[in-house]
């Protein structure tokens, strides 16, 4: 049995999330654990997911996507959250690539490269952070200088999803000195002469993802590489941090389904027989449950938004701040009331709770979120 939601969803949204489900439960769930104990990245299971359409739900079919919904494209990553949710990740990030070249790419960069990303046969990797400039996406200084035919990128990048493993990089560089004006974006292959991948990190959570430096020495690419227009860069990577940013948001709804799922599973077990705290412990996941359903009716408006090609840049930070804060509490105190048995690799609970912290950070952290909300409640009153 599985909680309840509402609506409940329609016939295609069912149907994706159907068969996520048992793709999850035959190639990820049986060696989830030893994976993310050897940080072990499958390539494999994505190109399995992809064969299905699954990576692809929200792509038109002329670049071989299924056509799909948003509603059921984010119901098939929250069902993928359930478990290890770094898959999601990898899920969500090719898509940011996807949608960039949807939005801003020419027909020859979209007839290229959308269908290899929407097959599985490439992955995509989306790069904007450097160490300097943190969440402060426009300070960014990787260097884009024209040569004759194209550009030279000098520099690093820091903390790329996918790096390593990705075929198609979308990398922000600076072109100008205006400090968001001055960005450009650019779609760099794999085996470019003069980029290389540096330092793979070691992380809190997400263990499967691969997240790596970026490195430029005097990178030539061709003009053609160049996604939408000169300066176009910032506006590039806000369109996409707005549905990354809704995805984060799903895949803390489904971390946050399993953990409380797990907790009333032990409830209804045999640690609910022997807890002299067990009514206060079902009135508190009670709570979160309410709240999860609150977080689910957003994601599903940002979804139809989506859909309608409207804009929803507040709506996605409120989505992105409630659900992933939710995942955080609910995985906290589901290790808090398991006590040992929650701290333990084996419980799979301890994982739940590393991964709840990373998604407060990644796409934005929490109080960047914050900040854009209460910028937008100005512009209201």
């Amino acid at each position: 049995m599985a909680l309840l939601f509402y609506p409940p969803l329609k016939s295609d949204e069912a149907s994706y999330r159907a068969k996520a489900i048992a793709l999850y439960q035959h190639w990820i769930l049986p060696t989830a654990l030893a994976e993310d104990r050897s940080e072990t990245f499958r390539r494999d299971i994505f190109n399995t997911f992809a064969k299905q359409g699954l990576i692809s739900i929200a792509i038109p079919k002329s670049f071989g996507g299924q056509e799909g919904s948003y509603r059921s494209y984010y119901a098939v990553i929250e069902e993928l959250a359930k478990g290890p949710i770094a898959f999601s990740i990898t899920v969500g990030v090719t898509n940011l690539v996807m949608g960039a070249l949807l939005a801003f790419g020419n027909e020859i960069q979209t007839n290229t490269f959308l269908p290899k990303l929407s097959s599985g046969e490439w992955l995509g990797a989306f790069s904007l952070s450097e160490p300097q400039s943190g969440s402060d996406a426009a300070a960014l200084m990787l260097k884009a200088t024209r040569v004759p035919g194209g550009y030279s990128l000098s520099g690093s990048k820091c903390w790329c999803t996918n790096g390593g493993q990705a075929d198609l990089y979308l990398v922000m560089a600076r072109t100008g000195e205006s400090k968001n004006k001055g960005i450009s974006a650019f779609l760099i292959q794999k085996n470019t002469p003069g980029f290389s991948i540096g330092k793979k990190e070691r992380k809190l959570g997400l263990k499967t993802s691969p997240l790596t430096e970026l490195i430029f020495e005097d990178c030539v690419i061709p003009e053609t590489a160049l996604l939408g227009k000169e300066g176009q860069g910032f506006e590039v990577a806000l369109s996409q941090l707005e549905g990354g940013r809704i995805g984060i948001g799903a895949t803390g709804a489904g971390l946050t389904t399993a953990v409380i799922e797990r907790m009333q599973q032990e409830l209804n077990g045999e640690f609910g027989k022997h807890c002299p705290f067990k009514e206060t412990i079902a009135h508190k996941f009670a709570e979160y449950y309410a709240r999860l359903q609150g977080v689910k009716q957003l994601i599903t408006v940002a979804a139809d938004l989506k859909d309608q090609k409207l804009e929803c840049k507040l709506l996605a930070s409120q989505i992105k701040l409630l659900a992933t804060d939710l995942a955080m509490e609910t995985s906290g105190d589901l290790v808090h009331f398991l006590g040992e048995r929650g701290a333990q690799e084996e419980a799979e609970v301890e994982r739940f709770f590393r991964d709840a912290k990373a998604l407060q950070i990644v796409e934005g952290t929490n109080q960047i979120q914050r900040l854009v909300i209460a910028k937008e409640m100005e512009k209201m009153i």
